[in-house]
């Protein structure tokens, strides 16, 4: 199998170009530098030279506040490109795989999201995020869809990524306190999106671990993994603070967004390892 992976640069898109060559498959991995997937008939100009048997889409805009004050760039990124590479796509016979978010959600369920509840956006990235799902499934309705949340992997800029270094040198660690929500190892994250494409899955479906968490579990239960390894912890006190006291996080996120695994679970056959599971496997791969 022959696989396009859009935003190969990103966090998810660089364990999704290592997943895909551990399994065999070839893979044609461009960044934003490279492709630029917003440009007028890029998709076109694309498959018409690349014979491929699958295009994963893992770019996007994922800045909350710089798409609140980028509505166009979030746009044309989030929700107009996705379509015109599913439509693409489903002309040439190729399979379209597209990233979701947890975002699209207003937090106010109280229990797990499925992949069919109604999405109710709180801000710009979620409302483009929702959209281009619409186009997508509209353009292409062979597509799948795989929402993740909260990912955390090697060279992440995500706060999860980095919690394992600032455990290790600050004695207080804040953060934003009041959500609940599901966490994706991003190196699970691909082999789930690899099976999900093998099966030949199509419509939504949800790529995050089992389990859900706060992100002060999450980071009580990082220390804990790395005293238990005998690695340095600085950390004494982790505290929790609104989440309107932390630069750059002017807008508004669910507060809570677990997403259910129970449809992927049923397509594949097996149960995905929890959010536990994931974090101990970073925690080994940058040595903490």
């Amino acid at each position: 199998m022959k696989v396009l992976i859009l935003g190969a640069g990103g966090l998810t898109g660089r364990y999704l170009v290592q997943e895909g060559v551990r399994r065999g498959f070839t893979i044609r991995a461009t960044n934003r530098q490279e492709l630029d997937i917003t440009r007028p008939d890029v998709a076109q100009e694309t498959l018409a030279q690349e014979e491929v048997d699958a295009v994963i889409n893992a770019a996007s805009v994922t800045s909350l506040e710089f798409c609140e004050e980028n509505p166009r760039v979030s746009r044309k990124a989030n929700c107009d490109a996705p379509e015109a590479w599913a439509k693409e796509c489903g002309r040439k016979g190729v399979k379209f795989v597209h990233l979701g978010t947890d975002y699209i959600f207003d937090g106010k369920k109280q229990s797990a999201y499925l992949p069919t509840d109604l999405a109710g956006p709180l801000s710009r990235y979620g409302k483009d995020k929702a959209e281009g799902e619409k186009r997508v499934m509209r353009a292409n309705p062979r597509a799948l869809i795989v929402r993740l949340a909260w990912v955390f992997g090697h060279g992440g800029k995500t706060f999860m990524s980095q919690l394992p270094r600032i455990l290790a040198e600050q004695e207080v660690v804040e953060l934003a306190g009041g959500r609940t929500g599901s966490c994706t190892y991003a190196g699970e994250a691909a082999r789930t999106i690899f099976d999900l494409l093998t099966v030949g899955a199509e419509g939504i479906t949800h790529g995050v671990q089992s389990g859900q968490t706060t992100w002060k579990v999450f980071a009580e239960t990082a220390a804990k993994l790395m005293r238990a390894r005998g690695k340095k912890v600085a950390c004494r006190e982790i505290r929790e603070i609104r989440q309107s006291q932390i630069a750059g996080m002017r807008v508004a996120r669910p507060a809570f967004s677990p997403l259910d695994l129970s449809e992927t679970e049923r397509i594949l056959g097996r149960k995905i390892p929890a959010w536990e599971i994931g974090l101990e496997e970073y925690l080994r791969e940058i040595g903490c």
